[in-house]
């Protein structure tokens, strides 16, 4: 018996990276046929599955690094247990850089250190009591994974666009049709949202893009409206981004900054648009997805005219044919994560 572990508290909004993960380890547990149930941990329950569990030989993919506490329990408790652990990004890291570094304040810095420190320790917590690693960033594995894991092993599981599944009703639209030129889907205007934002504004302002269709989904939360150029068009917040990928040409990803696998740059590829990425993101991209993704410097004139002038005609790859090489990727790696 296989236990998906779901963690309530951060499976993530519908559209959110973690909300689409979960989706498709899903989808993959289907296809290999094995048997598997969801738990539904709530942070404070982890007897339930460990009762569930028994004795039995299960095997038990944990998601999210936030409650070691709980992992060292169910190893204690369920010692034949295989834990394969998932993980999503490299927490210390992502927390470093989406931190306001309001140091002038009383205590700025102090939380900052600590808010990483805690994560970091975390991870590593998380890491040694796990039997097998499923990454989902080869980049993050080998600069941040690697060097938590000590002598547990690394398996790559690469994230896959589940979307084609969860939503069979929508239709891509042939690229003739396709009205957005190019779309940006900023999310939460954290330090990496609003890299995002500046970037799409400068690619916009380009005078290659002057009078090109282009659409961007608006900041969330309390953040104030951007000031987009006349040439964008602001959404409202998107959660099913399926159907707007499909009636777009390209999709930007220009914010340097940001840890983890780029899952808008997986779906946009699945949807047959081109991925116009930051070369600071570029760089870090699985190869198969670098290889196909654009390389921008919003700020390059070069690159604007260059990435507009690929836009004029449809991709070499169809959409259904990438998305089925994903799926195809993360099958087999789950099958060696499952394995090990």
């Amino acid at each position: 018996m296989i236990w998906l572990v779901v963690p309530t508290a951060w499976e993530g909004l519908p559209g959110a990276g973690q909300w689409k993960d979960l989706h498709g380890i899903r989808l993959v547990l289907t296809r290999l046929g094995n048997e598997w149930r969801e738990f539904r941990f709530h942070e404070d329950n982890i007897s339930e599955l460990i009762a569930r569990i028994g004795s039995a030989n299960d095997t038990v993919i944990w998601y999210y690094t936030f409650w070691p506490e709980a992992m060292e329990e169910l190893r204690r408790c369920c010692p034949q247990v295989k834990i394969v652990l998932r993980t999503v990004n490299a927490e210390a890291r992502q927390h470093w850089t989406r931190a306001e570094k309001q140091w002038w304040r009383l205590r700025g810095l102090p939380r900052d250190i600590y808010g990483f420190l805690r994560l970091l320790s975390r991870d590593r917590r998380c890491c040694r009591v796990a039997d097998v690693l499923a990454g989902i960033s080869p980049w993050d594995d080998r600069h941040y994974w690697a060097r938590l894991a000590g002598t547990t092993p690394l398996v790559a599981a690469p994230y896959f666009c589940p979307w084609p599944a969860l939503r069979p009703d929508v239709t891509l639209q042939p690229w003739t049709q396709r009205k957005t030129d190019a779309l940006c889907l900023a999310g939460t205007r954290d330090p990496i949202g609003r890299g995002h934002v500046a970037g799409f504004m400068a690619l916009a302002r380009q005078p290659a893009w002057a009078g090109r269709h282009m659409a961007a989904s608006a900041g969330l939360l309390d953040a104030p409206p951007d000031d987009w150029p006349d040439n964008v068009t602001a959404l409202g917040r998107v959660v099913e981004p399926w159907p707007l990928l499909g009636a777009s040409k390209a999709v930007a990803v220009l914010s340097p900054l940001g840890s983890g696998c780029k899952t808008t740059v997986t779906d946009a590829l699945a949807a047959g648009c081109y991925a116009l990425v930051h070369p600071r993101q570029h760089d870090r991209l699985p190869p198969n997805e670098r290889e196909l993704a654009i390389l921008l410097e919003p700020a390059s004139a070069v690159d604007a005219a260059r990435a507009l002038a690929a836009i004029t005609q449809p991709p070499a790859y169809a959409a259904g044919e990438i998305q089925q090489a994903q799926f195809n990727r993360a099958v087999n790696a789950w099958r060696e994560v499952l394995a090990s």
